[in-house]
């Protein structure tokens, strides 16, 4: 088939190329992704001179062949080498996963991506030459790669043209030494929402907090923070480098106490405002104008652009906000959830339930130390809206302290959907919790739904509505 330009083997059990794959000499476009049982990527390869598009990722392989770098009018090269290294494979493998030479031969790349199995000591012996060619990428705009020490970030951050002069529209960075687990405690769920974002850095494994991520948090729309071994709050990773976040994963980092504390906010401000000068100087002597001009002005809008939030496995979680909330912060939130935070007792101060009016999603999980979600007084003047206007589902599981779900307060007026799991101390509901005409389920188990007791009566629609768990 000479005049074949797109050749799709995705997800089939090709485990090579056949010989006569030499005879495509059209070919622009070659898919083999997710083609599990793949093993070797043919040197034959290499003679597609056509060749604009290489998908190799979710294959088998070990390594590239040389004769990639003769496939110079690629333009996007997606790869994985993340199989597991038993000794069998070792014998078949090379001793370098991507020979010296080949991405800066590819002068065309626009889509470099490239997964590496974390264990695999040959990437990071090969990491700091491959960092190197990436940055001789002019055309560059999408990028996924893995820096398993911070200090490589620098030096991309450095020589890269894409990020002087940002060129970058799509990355995905993986910063930190982590360890390739069997199981995750990261549910599929937000690993894929994780990726839906087209500037994604995963932090793992930290300590500190090096000016490299906070320079890549600055252009970042997604942040996984996992497994950091010193950091208190969030907010010390810089209030004005998180303004274009809209995903934001913590998951596992013990010393955190709460995610935002407002003070940082002010004393960022008071920073800027003094040093503002001094700073645009520098920037300009480093030609970093454009980044100055993204962190400086009003700082004070707190994750203004989030709308995604997962928390999960936070060991000394105590609260998501200390101190006042200005307007506008966190006011485009609409999914946020908080899973197994042992010492967590306070989610809604009265601030965050001003500026929570996109909230769509709340879960709660495995968080004992909760009693209501809304744990503060709120003031008896008349509101002119309702709290939490646009909250449509309400899911609190594995939750022993509960005992009310907003403490009589009359919150989401259009709520859709209440799940309930394991509360045993959620013995009394008021009508004022619930009432909401667009309310069309209430799930929990069936025991506790008889026994549960209504300050002022039940009304009988809400049986109707009730769906039990069936355990």
């Amino acid at each position: 088939m000479p005049a074949l330009q797109i050749l799709n083997l995705s997800r089939t059990s090709i485990k090579s190329l056949p010989e006569s794959i030499i005879g495509l000499v059209s070919l622009k476009r070659l898919f083999l992704n997710d083609c599990h049982r793949f093993l070797i990527l043919s040197p034959k390869v290499g003679e597609l001179k056509q060749l604009e598009v290489l998908d190799i990722d979710g294959t088998d392989i070990m390594d590239l062949p040389k004769e990639i770098k003769e496939l110079t009018n690629l333009t996007c090269l997606e790869v994985s080498f993340c199989a597991y290294l038993s000794n069998g494979r070792r014998a078949m493998q090379s001793d370098v996963v991507v020979p010296c030479g080949i991405i800066s031969a590819l002068s065309h790349l626009e889509e470099l991506n490239m997964s590496v199995n974390p264990d695999d000591k040959r990437w990071s012996a090969c990491v700091e030459a491959i960092v190197s060619e990436v940055c001789t990428l002019e055309s560059l705009n999408t990028l996924k790669f893995y820096f398993p020490r911070v200090e490589l970030v620098w030096r991309f951050l450095l020589n890269s043209s894409m990020w002087l002069h940002p060129s970058l529209s799509h990355f995905r960075f993986t910063i930190g030494h982590h360890v390739k687990r069997t199981m995750s405690r990261l549910p599929h769920d937000v690993e894929f929402e994780l990726e839906r974002w087209e500037r994604c850095l995963k932090y793992i494994n930290g300590v500190d907090i090096p000016t490299e991520i906070k320079e890549v948090l600055q252009y970042s729309t997604a942040f996984f923070l996992e497994r950091h071994a010193t950091v208190k709050k969030l907010s010390d990773f810089g209030i004005g480098n998180m303004k274009q976040l809209k995903c934001c994963v913590v998951g596992e980092c013990n010393e955190v106490e709460v995610i935002i504390d407002e003070t940082d906010a002010r004393k960022e401000d008071n920073e800027a405002d003094a040093n503002e000068d001094d700073d645009v100087d520098a920037w300009e002597e480093d030609d970093r104008n454009e980044i100055v001009s993204k962190t400086s002005g009003d700082i004070k809008i707190v994750l203004g652009s989030l709308e995604y939030l997962y928390i999960y496995y936070m060991k000394n979680l105590g609260r998501i906000w200390e101190g006042p909330v200005q307007p506008k912060c966190l006011s485009i939130l609409k999914f946020m959830t908080l899973r197994t935070c042992p010492q967590l007792t306070t989610i809604f101060t009265t601030g965050l339930l001003d500026n929570l009016y996109n909230l769509e999603e709340l879960t709660v999980e495995d968080c004992p130390s909760i009693k209501t979600l809304v744990s503060c007084k709120i003031s008896t003047e008349p509101k002119t809206f309702d709290f939490l206007p646009n909250l449509k589902r309400i899911s609190l599981h594995y939750m022993p302290g509960l005992v009310s779900i907003s403490s009589g307060l009359h919150i989401a007026p259009r709520l859709e959907s209440l799940s309930f799991y394991n509360c045993p101390n959620l013995k009394h509901l008021l009508i004022e919790e619930v009432s909401s005409k667009d309310l069309k389920k209430i799930k929990g188990e069936w025991n506790w739904w008889v026994a549960l007791k209504w300050r002022s009566g039940r009304p009988s629609y809400l049986d109707d509505i009730f769906v039990p768990i069936n355990i």
